[in-house]
């Protein structure tokens, strides 16, 4: 609470001249023990600065000009205006509802101080009235909220706003546009960006879910909470937004936690209508690609959150098999999800349709090194006898692999090789399961041998 040398320093903060005049004189009440005149007077000056303060932006500020057309009627006829002035600017977003808060408290604390009630003005009570109105208010400017909303929303649809596709590009436009917008404003913000989003000018509507996902990505709780409730609930009700929605999603996974329950199954089927949609068609690295979305989600939310909410989405990427070294190595501590997408894998391996198998055995050199990772040795060498059974089949890719001994898979080739040092059944095991018969020895005479140490 401020002291005396604090009290004078608080005068000095104050850009208005006449108000500062007003502080000056409670000051010399309160050195005087006239406590009570302190009050009254910080009062005075408070309400007279937040009126001067909302004339000197009126002229650019929407909601600036909005409060002084309903409160300046009373003050020029001398009316009580101030817990209309406090109403006004809460609702306008000029004010927080903690400051509407502490504006009314001060109300009364003036009200108690200037009428006959019986209360006893103190020091510590003046000195925290001065405090409260000069810091938070008379030192503090009026916010630009609607005039820097209206700037930023006004630009989107400018095909230059973001001139780069890249996301840490694309975040560091959003830093420099939000640099002085208050947090009050970015309900209104994100209110009037949602509105841009899906509507005919395909420019502003792109860059909006660029501007989103931008905020997403700072994952900011109360932004979070913006973010859901004037974007992700009004949007979630179309299939438009399908692929938007996933987007945030990837970004921030902790929307879905925001979620209530209804919007969430809606979230949740967006998800999985999004996936139905573009399937494989997009990078694993773009934001609307089912796979990084479910790498994403179990990342940060964990196996069992995303099985309880999300499994039908789930299971249909990992039907899929999407064959992306990240994906895998995401779901290396999901022992359900990854169990399911080693699965697939090792079934398209060894399928008898030639397409199938084909396009596996072309991608799976790249997934050597991350299966390698998440596999054990036994679970290796059955990967390598499904790509054996495919080649069996007259697979060419398949064919391939398997005859130059798995030279393109080093990891893995190493892995399988090792399971003969183990228990020697579950290696009989393995082959079983994927259809060779012909005996361990000779799946490691024709296939593994000679094996150089790879260490994985």
């Amino acid at each position: 609470m401020a002291g005396l040398t604090d009290m004078e320093e608080l005068i000095a903060s104050v850009p208005e001249k006449d108000i500062a005049t007003y502080l000056r004189e409670a000051f010399i009440c309160y050195g005087a023990g006239a406590y009570r005149g302190c009050i009254v007077l910080v009062h005075t000056a408070l309400f007279e600065g937040l009126r001067m303060k909302l004339h000197a932006v009126s002229s650019s500020n929407a909601a600036a000009k909005a409060v002084l057309s309903v409160i300046e009627p009373d003050a020029a006829a001398q009316k009580v205006f101030e817990q209309k002035l406090i109403d006004q600017m809460r609702t306008n977003a000029i004010i927080t509802q903690l400051e509407s808060d502490i504006l009314v408290q001060l109300n009364k604390q003036r009200n108690k101080a200037a009428h006959p009630s019986g209360h006893l003005v103190t020091a510590e009570e003046a000195r925290y009235v001065f405090s409260e109105a000069v810091q938070k208010f008379l030192s503090q400017p009026i916010r630009q909220t609607s005039v820097l909303v209206d700037a930023i929303v006004a630009r989107l649809p400018d095909p230059n706003f973001f001139p780069s596709s890249m996301m840490p590009d694309i975040a560091l436009v959003v830093d420099q546009e939000t640099e002085n917008l208050d947090q009050a404003a970015m309900p209104e913000l994100l209110a009037k960006i949602a509105g841009l989003h899906g509507g005919t000018d395909q420019t502003a509507s792109a860059n909006a879910v660029k501007f989103v996902l931008a905020l997403a990505g700072r994952k900011q709780p109360a932004t979070r909470a913006t973010i859901v409730k004037r974007f992700v609930t009004p949007k979630s009700s179309s299939d438009a937004n399908a692929e938007a929605i996933t987007a945030l999603v990837t970004t921030d996974p902790e929307i879905l936690t925001a979620l209530t329950p209804a919007d969430k199954m809606r979230v949740s089927a967006l998800l999985l209508k999004n996936a139905e949609a573009v399937g494989e068609t997009a990078l694993y690295q773009e934001l609307r690609n089912p796979a990084h979305a479910l790498a994403s989600m179990v990342g940060v939310l964990g196996e069992a959150a995303v099985l309880a909410d999300h499994k039908a989405f789930a299971d249909y990427v990992l039907a899929t098999a999407p064959a992306a070294p990240a994906f895998v190595t995401a779901l290396a501590t999901s022992p359900t999800l990854l169990g399911s997408l080693q699965d697939q894998y090792k079934a398209r391996a060894g399928h008898s349709d030639f397409g199938t198998a084909n396009s596996f055995a072309s991608v799976l050199p790249s997934l050597d090194h991350a299966l390698a990772l998440v596999s054990t040795d036994v679970e290796a060498l059955r990967m390598l006898a499904s790509v054996v059974r495919a080649a069996g089949y007259g697979a060419f890719g398949a064919l391939d692999l398997a005859n130059k001994r798995f030279d393109s898979l080093p990891k893995l080739k190493a892995k399988a090789f090792n399971a003969y040092a183990g228990d020697l059944s579950a290696v009989d095991r393995a082959l079983a399961a994927a259809y060779y018969n012909s005996g361990a020895a000779t799946f490691r005479a024709n296939y593994l041998d000679p094996a150089p140490p790879v260490t994985v």
